[in-house]
């Protein structure tokens, strides 16, 4: 999430509970019964520093009938506060969704890990610090909510009336109002499950995941950028696969409309992970300007990324590169991700994956702007010389959801770059390898290659066995 917390000490951030329709399962500490679905949102009030890491465990709702847990996460989400307001203007992070029963309750319950971090604006480097009164590793936050059927709920952690001493912080919650969640005003954020009931043709579908007994319903598109965690080449989405997505829940359909999905591949469901824009490179590393990290807190407004002989490198479109490629590319001010194994006193991730991001993905310049490219290799299936396109039949494909042994018409233009190749000349049976915008079946080209990768290794040690094979209008 993007950062800037200026202004007067004053500093709040909200959690909303939109209820809308629909079941859903919930569940954590507490009586968990079917009912309204509820969505969970994080805002925030300008503030002298510029982060705040937390990490949300638990959100419950209290009444007569006891308490309902609708949503829990056993790792936490990290949320930085100070990035939910740019300019006065309020943003919101999603939490998740959960279900509730049809009931009125008067309080509301964030439970967050004991420990936070606060860095000053204008400081490089801020303070572990500790919840007062945090029981057991974690700080329950309680405040009163006076109606909950039909309207948000939103809790207001208004900074102005938290104190630190020493190495503690003391604070409380209020009831605020949602009214300005919508569109335009909500960050994207990374959610993960399980994924079951999948349903619609790629690249329109839907389907949803679950994880600690909370489940969100999710929807892709065409500018839903889809890879393998391990940069390898067809992406397929099954139920029961693990998945990490980027995207934000609409208020009252309570959706996720994915950005990106990365689907778990190895032992690769668990690393610490940290997105931003890239400060600084160097000959194989770099410095992140970190706006929103799982799995770790940071100490510092940047963290130091080093990359290895087996480093997976992707581009911002889920694309495998070779590591040349990546540092070819990336440039200061680039969205990226980094994930790995994080050591938080020498404040470095060394990553066994590293990812180019496009703005809506968490940071950098430009967006998606409508179709991402894709790349597809196999076979020509056919030619057609007077219409300046030709076939392929799919072997191989990254960036989309495809299928093997499907068909793919490639569109040629006069800015497609036939490295290798004439149209006048490709023969039926040719391995190419394509890569362009894809809306349905149609693959309009930026780019073609005969005959695929060559294999190999490639620059910096890449582990993806790319090769040094060099795109010419790669971007």
């Amino acid at each position: 999430m993007k950062t800037q917390f200026k202004g007067s000490i004053l500093a709040a951030f909200a959690l909303l509970v939109a209820l809308g329709c629909g079941g859903g399962g919930a569940g954590g500490t507490g009586t968990s019964v079917a009912g309204p679905k509820v969505g969970l949102f994080v805002t925030a009030s300008s503030g002298p520093y510029s982060h705040v890491w937390v990490n949300v465990k638990q959100v419950n709702l209290v009444g007569a009938s006891g308490t309902v847990n609708v949503f829990k996460s056993a790792a936490g989400k990290s949320i930085d506060l100070a990035s939910l307001n740019q300019g006065g203007k309020k943003l919101f992070a999603a939490l998740g969704t959960g279900t509730v029963p049809s009931a009125s309750f008067s309080k509301v319950q964030v439970v967050t890990s004991s420990s936070l971090t606060v860095i000053p604006t204008g400081a490089s480097n801020g303070s572990q610090v500790t919840f007062a009164g945090a029981v057991g590793g974690t700080k329950t936050l309680t405040f009163a909510k006076t109606t909950m059927a039909s309207q948000p709920i939103v809790a207001n952690f208004d900074l102005s009336k938290w104190s630190v001493s020493g190495s503690e912080v003391s604070g409380s919650a209020q009831e605020d109002n949602g009214s300005d969640v919508g569109s335009g005003t909500q960050e994207p954020e990374d959610f993960g499950g399980s994924v079951s009931n999948i349903g619609g043709t790629a690249p329109d579908m839907t389907f949803d995941i679950s994880e600690d007994g909370s489940t969100i319903h999710v929807a892709t598109d065409a500018t839903t950028v889809i890879a393998n965690s391990d940069g390898s080449a067809n992406p397929v989405l099954t139920n029961g696969e693990k998945v990490e997505i980027v995207g934000t829940v609409d208020p009252t359909s309570l959706i996720l409309a994915a950005t990106s999905i990365k689907i778990h591949v190895g032992n690769s469901e668990h690393a610490n992970r940290a997105r931003g824009t890239i400060a600084s490179l160097g000959t194989d590393s770099f410095v992140l300007n970190v706006t929103g990290c799982e799995g770790m807190l940071p100490s510092s407004t940047t963290v130091n990324v080093s990359t290895t002989a087996t480093t997976t490198y992707v581009d911002a479109n889920g694309i495998s590169i070779t590591s040349a490629q990546f540092f070819a590319t990336a440039a200061v001010g680039s969205g990226a991700e980094a994930r790995g194994t994080f050591d938080q006193p020498s404040n470095t991730l060394t990553a066994t994956t590293v990812s180019l991001r496009k703005s809506e993905d968490g940071g950098g310049s430009g967006g998606n702007g409508g179709n991402h490219e894709v790349q597809v290799k196999g076979p020509v299936a056919s030619v057609d010389v007077a219409n300046n396109l030709f076939t392929v039949t799919v072997g191989e494909y990254e960036g989309a959801l495809l299928t093997k042994g499907s068909t793919i018409t490639v569109s040629l233009s006069g800015s497609t770059h036939l490295n290798g190749l004439t149209l006048a000349t490709l023969q039926t049976g040719t391995n190419v390898e394509a890569q362009g915008t894809l809306s349905g079946t149609t693959l309009t080209a930026t780019e073609v290659n005969a005959g695929g990768d060559s294999g190999g290794n490639g620059g910096h040690g890449g582990g993806n066995g790319k090769g040094n094979r060099i795109h010419i209008g790669r971007k």
